[in-house]
């Protein structure tokens, strides 16, 4: 009798952090994180008075960087090479910082301010106060892997 009771407290424990954890909570209700009407992670919420022509060229900036990361995702995981992968990932990272000067440069001065807010808050800490468009991905080393506690064990 109590392995049965054991069993079922076991089962809905396991079903209940499996649901919690499916639930995706990170930033998905908060305005501009996630997918909204100008694609995934954009930071076109967030800043302030961005004319129409202004959202039109970072949408296109934005959707030409995500396939060019995207390529650049799938060439890093075909390699089972860890120099090459770093080297791929050299190349990302290269990517990502001449994306946001090409975004820096069609703003005006205060919204580069804001702009530069959003990457400062996203980059100090890596915990909460992420900006949308520059948070890291889950697993990458140095951007809160292994739940940002510094793992450093082996397998």
């Amino acid at each position: 009798m109590k392995t049965g009771k054991f069993a079922i407290v076991l089962i809905a424990l396991l079903l209940g952090t499996t649901t919690l954890f499916a639930q995706g909570w990170r930033n998905a209700d908060r305005p501009g994180y996630g997918y909204n009407s100008y694609g995934p992670g954009t930071c076109l919420n967030l800043l302030p008075d961005l004319t129409e022509d202004q959202k039109a060229k970072i949408t296109e900036l934005e959707t030409a960087h995500q396939e060019a990361m995207a390529e650049l995702r799938v060439k890093q995981r075909s390699t089972f090479d860890p120099i090459e992968k770093n080297e791929i990932r050299g190349e990302m990272l290269k990517k990502v910082q001449a994306h946001r000067d090409e975004v820096k440069s069609l703003l005006t001065e205060e919204q580069q301010k804001q702009y530069d807010l959003l990457h400062a808050r996203a980059a100090y800490g890596r915990r909460g106060g992420f900006a949308p468009g520059c948070r890291p991905g889950r697993g990458q080393a140095g951007y809160g892997g292994r739940g940002g506690r510094g793992y450093r064990g082996g397998w």
